[in-house]
């Protein structure tokens, strides 16, 4: 069934890169390219910097007739505001949904997603904007990692990366000086001259009250498969927020490579999506409920864009099998939240419109459907009908 999704409305996106495409005798993907060059660069003048977020929100805040609430819900390790976006409260009748974008500092597109988002939810008249208002409470934290999107390196040029900006400091948790920092603080980070910081999609935990105290030395540096530690103040944030709310739904928008559709179909992946990354913990089961209600998002996501034809959205894909307790995910999962992640195609690309797009398309169709309870009549069992990830790829210049 094809699905037109009002929340999914915008112009001028205006996000491109300095890209020109390649052409290869054997082509390892359909498209094979725009591939960056070397002596090319991603231009991103056109994505939200740190310093201008604020503003924006507050400009669509000021706009929305009270519709949207902007409050800084904490601070990142190097000080910035970390932002929330309210429309509306939990309360009887109004199911509670938060979105997350930008955990890793350099997968941008999820906070242009949000913005156009909240700009419609903030300004519309639509009637399905107003049954979206009136039947929901959909909460935003649009920009988690402030450090790592406004990482710069040492000639002052915008980089972004995956981690934040922070130290290991074991004594501030009472423990012994000599204490390793948590595993998910890369070891090359502790070089010296290096800005050290941490993944924050790893720094979650199950116990979202839980916090490193003395006594706790063998607990580090852990393992990708068990929870994290919250050492850091995004992570903190973010389950705050998670327990002020209790959204039934949180959706988590990241960025990774790309990847052909299989071994023997080589169109390329636009997105890849999953609605389960932890089978469950010691004395944190995985509600039932709460993975079909994941399953049934990401399943009407899958059927959305599919039905769009030649739209470029037709490369979807589900996320690999893992085992992430310490996520955002994970431990929201296993707190009864129905999860869906977006990993969308790399920012590398010529396309990001297209991907930005593709987001909002699914976001916005998401919301639709939670609020007219037509999620209920997708069928959990088919998210294994998602076609699993295909083999990874790469610039094909870096084997020249």
């Amino acid at each position: 069934m094809r699905r037109r999704t009002i929340l999914a409305g915008m112009a001028g996106l205006g996000v491109g890169t300095v890209l020109q495409p390649s052409a290869y005798a054997e082509p390892q993907s359909r498209p094979n390219g725009p591939w960056i060059q070397p002596e090319q660069t991603v231009q991103k003048a056109a994505l939200t910097a740190n310093s201008e977020l604020g503003p924006k929100l507050q400009s669509i805040a000021a706009r929305s007739k009270g519709r949207m609430a902007v409050e800084v819900a904490g601070h990142s390790a190097g000080g910035w505001p970390i932002h929330l976006i309210r429309f509306g409260e939990p309360a009887a009748g109004k199911l509670p949904v938060l979105i997350q974008t930008q955990i890793h500092g350099g997968e941008p597109l999820g906070t242009e997603v949000a913005l156009h988002l909240m700009q419609t939810l903030a300004t519309s008249s639509h009637p399905t904007v107003k049954a979206v208002l009136d039947r929901l409470a959909v909460w935003f934290i649009p920009r988690l990692n402030m450090d790592g999107a406004d990482f710069r390196d040492a000639d002052g040029f915008l980089v972004q990366r995956r981690q934040n900006a922070q130290r290991w400091t074991p004594q501030e948790w009472g423990l012994a000086a000599g204490t390793p920092a948590p595993w998910y603080l890369p070891r090359t980070l502790l070089e010296p001259g290096r800005v050290s910081g941490y993944d924050i999609n790893r720094d979650f935990h199950p116990d979202l009250t839980f916090r490193l105290k003395p006594g706790g030395e063998g607990l580090l540096p852990g393992r990708s498969e068990l929870p994290g530690f919250f050492v850091t103040p995004e992570a903190r944030t973010s389950a705050a927020v998670f327990q002020r709310m209790r959204p039934k739904v949180f959706i988590d928008h990241h960025h990774r490579g790309s990847n052909t559709q299989s071994d023997t179909d080589n169109q390329l992946t636009t997105l890849q999506l999953v609605g389960i990354v932890t089978k469950g913990t010691a004395g944190y089961p995985l509600d039932p409920a709460a993975r079909d209600l994941g399953y049934r998002v990401n399943v009407l996501v899958w059927d959305t864009l599919r039905a769009l034809g030649q739209s470029g959205f037709g490369g979807i894909t589900r996320y690999p099998d893992v085992e992430l307790p310490g996520t955002a995910l994970g431990s929201y999962a296993l707190n009864g939240a129905g999860i869906m992640l977006y990993e969308t195609r790399s920012v590398a690309q010529k396309s990001m419109g297209m991907l930005i797009r593709q987001s909002l398309i699914g976001m916005g169709t998401t919301l639709e459907s939670l609020a007219t309870g037509d999620i209920q009549s997708v069928d959990p069992a088919r998210y294994y009908d998602i076609p699993p990830a295909g083999p990874s790829i790469g610039n094909p210049r870096d084997d020249l």
